[in-house]
C-alpha cells in the first residue's frame, strides 16, 4: 500500500493551509505505523505571491526509497485549496488511469465543475470531491482565510516554512474541513487518527461528514465493454467515461 498526495494552493496568501494538509496527514500516517514524508515545494518558486505553489506527502507500509524526490511523480490524492484552480493547470498529471481522488474546495455543483476538466483528466480519476471548506471552517474574524483575517498572522506563518517549529497551530481554517472530507472520501487513514492531529477536531469531523462524491467507473474486467463501449451486436451511441452516481454525504 502507497499513496502520494499533492495539495495545489497559491503562494504564501494560501501556503498555510496546504502546508496543514499536508502535514496533518503524513503526521497521522506515521503515528498509525507507516512510513511517510512530508516534503515542501521547493520547485514552482513558493516565495512569490499568489502564484501556484504545490505541498506534497506521501505514505506506505514500505520504507519510502525516494525521499528526495521533492515532487511527487504519481499523486493518486490531490487537494486544490482554492477552487479556480481547477482551470488553471494539469494537477493530475502523473495519476495512473481510474484511480486519482481529486478533492476541491468550493460550494459550487460538483457537476459544474467537472465541466472544467477535459476527458484526458476525468480518465484519470475514481472520486471527484467537493467540499465548502469556507463553509463549515470556523469563521473567527471576517474570514477563515488567513491572508483575509490578519496580516500579522500570515507574517508569523512566513517564519515557520523551511522546516522550523510552527508558529500557529496545525489544521485550522479552511485545512480541516479539507482534511475531513479528503479522509473520509479515500478511506484509508482512520477519521478519528487524523481527527487526532487536527487542530480545529469539529470543522475536520464537519468536512468529513458534508461532501458531495462523485464516483466514476474503474476499467471494465478483460472480456467486458468498458463503460464509453457498448456490449458487442447491441446497438447503442459510444459516450466519454462518465460519473457512474453522486453520493451526497
Amino acid at each position: 500500500m502507497y499513496h502520494e498526495l499533492t495539495v495545489w494552493s497559491r503562494g504564501i496568501i494560501m501556503d498555510k493551509e496546504a502546508r496543514d494538509v499536508s502535514s496533518c496527514v503524513a503526521s497521522a500516517a506515521r503515528a498509525l505505523g507507516f512510513y511517510a514524508d512530508n516534503v515542501s515545494d521547493y520547485v514552482d518558486d513558493p516565495d512569490r505571491t499568489n502564484c501556484l505553489v504545490r505541498r506534497y506527502a506521501r505514505f506506505g507500509d514500505k520504507p519510502i526509497v525516494d525521499r528526495f524526490v521533492y515532487e511527487n511523480p504519481s499523486p493518486d490524492w490531490v487537494v486544490l485549496v482554492e477552487e479556480t484552480i481547477i482551470k488553471a493547470v494539469d494537477f493530475l498529471r502523473g495519476t495512473p488511469e481510474h484511480s486519482g481522488v481529486l478533492v476541491i474546495n468550493s460550494k459550487r455543483d460538483p457537476e459544474y465543475l467537472l465541466k472544467f476538466l477535459p476527458d484526458s483528466m476525468t480518465a484519470r480519476l475514481a472520486k471527484f470531491v467537493v467540499v465548502d471548506a469556507v463553509g463549515l471552517a470556523d469563521q473567527r474574524g471576517s474570514s477563515p482565510w488567513m491572508f483575509v483575517r490578519n496580516l500579522s498572522e500570515l507574517a508569523f506563518d512566513r517564519m515557520s516554512t523551511e522546516g522550523a517549529e510552527e508558529r500557529l497551530a496545525i489544521g485550522m481554517g479552511i485545512a480541516a474541513p479539507l482534511i475531513g472530507a479528503l479522509v473520509a472520501a479515500t478511506g484509508v487513514l482512520p477519521v478519528d487518527a487524523i481527527a487526532d492531529v487536527v487542530a480545529d477536531r469539529d470543522a475536520m469531523l464537519r468536512g468529513a461528514a458534508q461532501h458531495a462524491v462523485v464516483q466514476f467507473a474503474g476499467p471494465a474486467p478483460a472480456g467486458e465493454p468498458s463503460a464509453a463501449e457498448p456490449a458487442a451486436g447491441k446497438p447503442g451511441t459510444v459516450q466519454a467515461p462518465a460519473a457512474t452516481h453522486v453520493e451526497v454525504r
